[in-house]
Order: C-alpha cells, then structure tokens, then sequence
C-alpha cells in the first residue's frame, strides 16, 4: 500500500501566516466593536444591564455603576449586590413581583418604576425598559437585558405639582364654600329689600318716589342675578352639579377610558374588556364627561382594591316605558372582594345622600352615586372575598339625532365570509368572536399567533381560505404585527387575507413602533362594537371586488346601477379641478348633479332650488363657510333636515370621522375618491334612508 505524501511544507506555513492574519483581524473587529460599544455606554447618562437568570449573574456597564457613585468592578456582579446594596429595600416586593409575573406570563418586555439607593445614601428614582430573550421549550425567558433611565428630577416636579394641584384644590373648596355662605347670607336680606320694594310699588307714592323705587328694584334684580351666579360656582363643590345635554358617541367614550388605561405609567399592565349588546345605540343625549368620570373611577376601584389585572364591562339596553333610553352598567372584577363589614358601610353610605361636608374615604363612590341619581339611575355593589366585586348601575339619556341604530340595513350575505379571531385573552378574544357573529360571520378563533398561521394554512390548502384576520396587537412569543408580516409576505398562500389589528393604543404609536405596521389592512381600536366592525368589513368588501361578488345579495333592489341612474346629488366642492372629477365619476353613472362652490353656497342652493336632492357631498375645507358648518346648519333646518351627507376630505386627520358624525353627516369618504367606494356609498346610504321613510309611512 503506497504512502500517501504530506503537503507541501511552505503552503502549509502560509496557510498558517493566512489564518493568523484573519484572527489578527478579527480579534480587531471585536475590539473595535467592544469599543464603541464602551464608548457609546459611557456618553450616555442611562445604566445598562444584562442579567443571566440561570446564574443570577449580572453585567452592571460603567454608566450604571456612575449613576450609583461606585467605580467599575467595585462589586461583585450578581442579583445579591443589586438586591442588597443598589435597590431600594421599599421597592423590592413590588419589583420582584413584576419580574416574576412577566416571566411567568412570557412577557416580551417590561417598563417599571423603582428607586435606587447611591453610594452616598440618597435615593435616585429609575424608569427601566427591560427585553427577555433566549426562551426555552415552554416560552420561558432565560436573559434580561434592560436600560435604567434617571427620572429623579421628573418624579420631584411631578411630586411638587401634585402638591399643588392639592393645595389648589383645597383652596378652590375654600373659596367654593365661602361663595356659598356669603350667597346664602345675602339672599335673605336682599328678599326682604325685594320683597318690600313690591309692597311700596303699591302704596302711594307721587311720581319722583315711584323712579326711585323703580330704581331700586332694577338694581336689586340685577345684585340678585350676580348672587345667583356666584351660587352656581359653589354648586360645583357642594354636589348640585348640572348635567350637560349634548350628543355623544359611546364608543368614543369606552376607547378614551382604554386608552387611559392602556398607557398611563402610573398603572401596571391591565386589560379592560368591554362587552357592548346588540341593540345598545353608538350615540346618545346626555353627559358623556359625567358618565366617562363614573366608569374611570369604578373601572380603577377594580385594578386598585381589587388587586386584579383585568376589568370587565358590559353594557346592556333595559326595556323601559320611559321614553329616554335606559341603559345598564356593570363593572365586574374577579379580584379579593370587599370584606361584609366594609361593604355593608358602603351599601348603606350609597343610599343615603350625604353632603360633601360629610363624606369620608368613600366620598368617590358617593359623588359617582349622586351624578347617577342625577340621570335618573340607581348604583348597586356587591362583592365576595375572594371572588371579586360587581358594580351595577342604571341611567338613562336621551335618543341622540344622530340615531340609535348600531348597524344600518346594507344588501350584504356576509354569512359567506370566514374571519378568524387572534386573542391569547379569553374573555377579549369570546367578546370580539361574539361581536363577528352577531353580524352573521363564519368565525374560528385561537388564542396564538402560531396556531393561527397553521389554521390559516391548512384553510388555504383544503380551499376555504379564510377573508379576514381579526388579531390582538400585543400578544406573548408573537404578536399581530409578526404574524401580519408572516401572512403578507407569504408565498404558499393562494388567497391573502384582509388583516384588522386590534389594540387600544393608537394607530400612529403603532405606526411608530415597526415597519411591518404598514401591511395591516386597516386599524381597530378597543372596544370593538358592531357597528364598528360592519363598517369596516362593509368598507373592505366594497374595494374588493371578489369579496364584493361574493358578498351581494340576490335581492334584485340591489341593482345599484339602476338605482344610481335616479339620484340628483348635490356637491360641495371649491376645487376645480375635483369639480371636474366629481362631475366625470357621477356621469358615468348617469347620476345628476349640481355644483357649490363651498357651504354656504350649498346652504343658500338647498333654500332656493326647487330641485329636490337625493344626498350631498360634502367638502370639509371650503372658503366662506367649511362643510361641518354648512351641515350644522342643514341639521337645523326644516325642509332638508333629514337629507343624508356624505364628507369627502383630503386630509383624512384622526377624529375627522367622529367630529363628522357628531355635526350630523351620513358618510366619509377620504380623496383620491374611490369611484366604486362613492358609489356603493351612495346607494347604501340612499336606500336606507329609502327604507327609514318607507317604515315610517307604514307606521303612520
């Protein structure tokens, strides 16, 4: 058997020379890179961390350390110098418990609130933004790295604007009460000088004593009215509060409340779930501030005494021969419960009116009681140790002109739609599948983004796919923007779903927060009514055609080029150049037209033509008078009250909608127009319209 020869000595040295080169380069490229990483840690005032929670080991970088007044390495780099020397032994429960939950809930991240304690003994106040990573089998995080932020000189004017806010508020009550008892003092002599001015008005008294007198009563009318003033701002303070009267969208008012919820710092990680009734109205009459400051303060009773995470609300529409709307509030947590004692001293304070002079710690709960009462409503709360609280009261409002209708007749079979929900909550994730059905839906749910991408899969293999995802923001191991990022970007999939992400942050924070944002289909903030998400699958359908055809209904009034062929439409437009696109797009339906050029030449239009209009649409930002303007004075009217209008903006601004809806307009359209979304736009809002006063001639 031959010897196989050895290499050539000098390539094998060269090989050798060529390898130490590389490490040489390497090991200079970590060096570098070490370096500005050192470099970038020291220009930074914020500490940064790494914490091994297999080993309990922690890497402190210098900048920590310098926050702290200790040098590099003076301790040893573990859990028991951070525990012992560096954290606050006040804060040490809590933040632990913080910890502790994330990873157990498979939290991604975390932002907390805490004091360290320098070197020299005062304390320093930190805000840090923890990410775990290198998770297990089970989704069990096994690393912490996070960045401490100092936020002393933030929490001590937060601290002092408080106090000022206290002291102001006790002065407030001071002045409050001094109006009320020098309004009450006054008021009894100025009765008698009143009251005996109208005896003498009646004796006799010669023309010279009758001015005088006359006199005498104006000024006495005129410090009265004064007096009566002053006594409306101590109402204020002493519980005679007077309700505000005006149109208000509930909706708006669940989202404000969980948003607050969602974002404050001042509360840890919560979940409030908002179960809305079918046959609740979206807009109502009444005070919608007074109604928001009883449900934030039953809502945070529950986060705060309860020592629970999650809240749940249901709202429900009560019959009642009372002509205003009533509807009923719960509150409901699954918390540590009220104690009998403390709850039987509630029951009984709540159906007692007592004065603000008399209230004590429950006054919260008195003031929500007394605005209740005010709307004609009642408070009830029960509670077990253990097992939570319950909250229940009813009020009642007015029926707004903007309707009471959550969903307007629209010609859809959306029985043959497949939508999948995404929550890895299961009360959310029960609320928003109920929501889909309701409006008649083919809805499967999960509680994962994994699973959901596996169902989406295998309904796309076998033919079915499903038509739309409905999927929570933030979610454990994969949120709804990865997953929208895993669906969109596919290549197995034959049919693309329409994705909603669901959340109660706002869109552009969301925007803000990766570029994957972009892929989602459209937004829906928390909670989610039916009215909001028939609006936004209507939406969805009408610009796409395949969903369109599946969607329509064999009800041959639904022809909609027929029916277009017979409106006459009036357009409040000041552009020219969308004067001419408005007139190409509605002659291609054969629909009439005629053109304003802002609002108030549409109003004056509206009060002169003898033309009788089908529906208008409405440019916003128009000369003269804009189009919310113009129809506010149109709701005001008399002939064309009822007439539906429909906004068209460029701008497109969050809450454009809402303001719109509140001054009384049908539709919003956003430019570049969509000629098919004007369209089907005009047809449903005309047919209904169609339909309403069909109905109501048969009433009569």
């Amino acid at each position: 058997m031959a010897h196989k020869p050895s290499d050539d000595p000098e390539k094998l040295k060269n090989r050798i020379q060529d390898l130490e080169t590389e490490l040489s380069q390497l090991k200079k490229r970590v060096a570098v890179r070490d370096n500005r990483f050192d470099y970038a840690m020291e220009a930074t005032n914020d500490g940064l961390w790494d914490w091994d929670l297999a080993t309990n080991k922690i890497y402190f970088s210098r900048s920590f350390l310098r926050m702290l007044g200790y040098d590099y390495e003076e301790l040893p780099g573990d859990l028991r110098t951070f525990r012992r020397y560096f954290l606050h032994p006040e804060d040490l429960d809590e933040l632990e418990r913080q910890f502790v939950s994330a990873i157990d809930n498979h939290h991604y991240s975390l932002v907390s609130q805490y004091r360290l304690v320098h070197k020299q003994g005062h304390s320093i106040w930190v805000q840090t933004k923890s990410r775990f990573f290198e998770t297990d089998a089970t989704g069990r995080a096994w690393r912490c790295v996070g960045v401490n932020t100092d936020i002393t000189d933030f929490i001590q004017r937060h601290d002092e604007l408080i106090s000022a806010k206290a002291q102001a508020e006790r002065a407030n009550n001071i002045k409050s009460e001094f109006l009320a008892r020098v309004s009450h003092e006054i008021r009894t002599p100025m009765n008698a000088i009143i009251g005996i001015g109208y005896l003498l008005k009646d004796s006799r008294l010669d023309e010279q004593q009758q001015s005088y007198l006359q006199s005498l009563n104006t000024a006495a009318d005129s410090l009265l009215q004064i007096i009566n003033q002053l006594l409306d701002f101590s109402k204020v303070e002493s519980g005679s509060v007077i309700l505000e009267n005006t149109h208000f969208d509930l909706i708006q008012v669940f989202e404000k409340i969980s948003r607050i919820f969602e974002v404050s710092a001042l509360h840890r990680r919560v979940r409030i779930h908002f179960d809305i009734a079918q046959g609740v109205p979206q807009f109502l009459r009444g005070d919608a501030s007074r109604l928001s400051q009883i449900l934030n303060h039953f809502i945070n009773n529950g986060f705060q005494h309860g020592i629970t995470d999650e809240v749940y609300v249901q709202v429900n529409r009560v019959a009642d021969s009372n002509k205003n709307i009533c509807l009923q509030f719960i509150i409901e947590d699954k918390g540590v419960g009220i104690c009998p004692e403390t709850l039987e001293n509630i029951q009984q304070k709540i159906s007692i009116y007592r004065d603000l002079e008399s209230r004590e710690q429950t006054s919260g709960i008195q003031i929500c009681n007394h605005l209740i009462q005010l709307m004609q409503g009642h408070l009830t709360i029960d509670s077990t140790l253990n097992r939570g609280t319950r909250v229940e009261f009813r009020v009642y409002f007015e029926p707004s002109r903007l309707g009471e209708k959550s969903i307007l007749e629209k010609p859809r079979n959306l029985q043959s739609l497949r939508v999948l929900v995404v929550d890895d909550n299961n009360i959310a994730r029960t609320i928003i599948a109920s929501t889909a059905r309701s409006i008649q839906l083919q809805v499967d749910e999960t509680d994962n983004a994994q699973t959901a991408w596996d169902k989406i899969c295998r309904a796309d293999v076998r033919g079915e796919p499903f038509h739309f995802i409905l999927v929570d923001y933030r979610m454990p191991q994969m949120d709804g923007l990865e997953l929208t990022s895993l669906v969109k970007k596919s290549h197995q999939l034959q049919k693309i779903p329409v994705i909603y992400l669901i959340s109660a942050l706002q869109r552009d924070e969301i925007y803000q927060a990766a570029d994957s944002a972009q892929l989602i289909d459209d937004y829906l903030s928390k909670p989610i009514s039916e009215s909001r998400l028939f609006e936004a699958i209507t939406q969805s359908i009408i610009q796409n055609p395949e969903l369109d055809l599946l969607t329509r209904s064999n009800d041959p009034n639904t022809d909609i080029s027929t029916e277009l062929e017979k409106l006459c439409v009036l357009v409040a437009e000041d552009n020219i150049v969308n004067q001419q696109v408005f007139k190409g797009i509605l002659r291609k339906k054969k629909i009439q037209y005629q053109i304003a050029s802002n609002g108030l030449e549409a109003v004056k239009i509206l009060t002169d033509s003898q033309t009788k209009f089908d529906a208008i649409l409405m440019d916003l930002e128009m000369p003269e008078m804009n189009g919310i303007q113009a129809t506010e004075i149109i709701r005001a009217g008399d002939i064309h009250a009822n007439i539906p209008i429909i906004a068209v903006t460029a701008q497109a601004l969050r809450g454009d909608r809402e303001r719109c809806m509140l001054a009384g307009m049908n539709g919003y359209l956003t430019k570049p127009v969509n000629p098919e979304l004007l369209y089907r736009t005009l047809f449903d809002i005309v047919r209904c319209k169609k339909k309403e006063f069909e109905n109501a001639k048969t009433d009569q």
